[in-house]
């Protein structure tokens, strides 16, 4: 199989998510799934890890009147990719979350970057944002909250 990519294509993606690890994906994967994933499945497969994984990029993504449960379960990959090596996100033109410190040698943190929260940390030169990995010891709600209304802003 060629690389692995979830979610909405790198052409139509408003947000991509770069990861550093693949999730377990079903036995009999075929390429619908891998366009619109079965949110509940990858969990049952993967366990409680992913599941922070998913609830917190449907955190910071949630629109409108959807709740991040909703947009977790039903529509997280309507608007959000996940790519797991750098050269699937190249020239990529929407919001790219590089996540934990995988990727950071190769695309270190921009020196025009902001950076975000308190005792966790992102850092921002938007489009590109450079955060913790996505488990709520690294980030919790409070940098979710304080990322997302910079991501509105914009």
């Amino acid at each position: 199989m060629e690389k692995l990519w979830l979610g909405a294509s790198v052409d139509d993606a408003k947000y991509v998510f770069l990861l550093p690890n693949v999730p377990v994906l079903p036995d009999n994967i075929d390429r619908p799934l891998t366009i619109k994933p079965n949110v509940s499945q990858l969990i049952e497969l993967n366990g409680n890890h992913w599941r922070k994984i998913f609830t917190i990029m449907a955190k910071l993504v949630v629109v409108g009147d959807c709740d991040w449960r909703t947009c977790r379960d039903e529509k997280l990959f309507d608007s959000v990719g996940v790519a797991f090596s750098l050269d699937q996100v190249d020239g990529y033109k929407g919001v790219l979350f590089i996540v934990g410190n995988t990727f950071r040698e190769v695309m270190p943190i921009s020196d025009r970057a902001n950076e975000v929260g308190s005792k966790c940390l992102a850092h921002v030169a938007y489009p590109v944002i450079w955060c913790p990995y996505l488990d709520y010891r690294q980030f919790p709600n409070i940098l979710i909250e304080t990322l997302r209304e910079y991501i509105l802003e914009k």
